[in-house]
């Protein structure tokens, strides 16, 4: 399991280097911000939800 906590923290780190490119992309963009708008929307979405997975596996490895 702990395996799939540090693939999901990588997945992550992933996720937020996208995030921030894509983000420096919209701001330079003149064209087409609405697309890459939804895109970063799309990758957060997605972000949340490994947190959520994150925290999950986190809590059932914790001594109870």
């Amino acid at each position: 399991m702990f395996w799939n906590l540090e693939k999901l923290e990588q997945e992550r780190l992933d996720l937020i280097e996208v995030i921030t490119a894509l983000r420096r992309v919209e701001r330079l963009s003149k064209t087409d911000r609405t697309s890459i708008f939804e895109e970063i929307t799309a990758h957060m979405g997605r972000l949340s939800e490994l947190d959520a997975e994150k925290l999950r596996i986190q809590s059932a490895l914790e001594p109870f």
